[in-house]
């Protein structure tokens, strides 16, 4: 009855029950990640290192790839006498469950230091998923479905800028694209960072439609985060 009342009820009663069952919530998914530990560690040692040593390897090349270019970038902004800095923080975090029974486009997540004050960028295995924004004192996420979900982004070669939008059918709108912007079918869409909510470059999807809407071009985009299953997220604290 918690359970349910926390996902059905109205946002009076809502936060009452969130109250309540939140450490239940949170507890199961403590006690799972642990069995799955307990399961990786005694039963899976020989698949799960070779896993790691696989994916290691990446990380070392990756590692080794954007030392060189942060060098590089330190370099030409000497040359060029250009003193902005640039400070990049993601966290992990978990979510705990979905806010609504039937509603798979919002989730209550785990964040300790959450500001209310503040909306933050969901990036789910390299793609953007979403944004986080403050209810009844919570950090709600809203995923690329939600149609509250909305962030900046630039679209092609032109670099055509708009806001995108999340829609319950799968796809996202991009909307305020200006007239004068050559966009075109199969283009990427990616964060412009202009929002302070991503950083600059994290992938989106790519455009299927392109429509025309008063003064405006629209762009309807198939989005390439799969949130099917989504237990994980990388979060942005800072992206500037």
């Amino acid at each position: 009855m918690l359970f349910l009342g926390g996902l059905k009820f109205t946002e009076t009663y809502q936060k009452g029950f969130l109250f309540l069952t939140e450490s239940i919530k949170t507890t199961y998914h403590d006690f799972s990640s642990y069995l799955q530990n307990i399961i990786i560690k005694y039963l899976k040692q020989e698949e799960t290192i070779s896993s790691l040593l696989l994916e290691n390897r990446k990380l070392k090349k990756y590692y080794l790839e954007l030392n060189a270019t942060k060098k590089e970038l330190e370099s030409l902004k000497k040359e060029c006498n250009v003193n902005t800095k640039f400070y990049l923080d993601v966290k992990l975090i978990r979510a705990i469950s979905y806010t609504t029974l039937g509603d798979f486009s919002s989730m209550w997540i785990e964040m300790d230091d959450f500001n209310q004050t503040k909306i933050y960028g969901l990036i789910k295995d390299d793609f953007a998923a979403g944004i986080v924004v403050n209810k009844n004192g919570k950090p709600i996420a809203l995923l690329n479905s939600n149609e509250k979900c909305a962030y900046a982004v630039e679209i092609g070669r032109s670099k055509a800028p708009g806001i995108a939008m999340g829609k319950r059918n799968g796809t996202m709108v991009v909307k305020f694209i200006p007239m004068y912007k050559n966009i075109k079918i199969g283009d990427e869409v990616v964060t412009s960072g202009m929002d302070n909510i991503f950083f600059y470059g994290i992938k989106v999807g790519k455009v299927i439609k392109i429509e025309s809407m008063g003064s405006y071009k629209v762009a309807i985009v198939k989005p390439y985060a799969d949130l099917a299953n989504p237990r994980y997220f990388w979060i942005v604290l800072n992206s500037r």
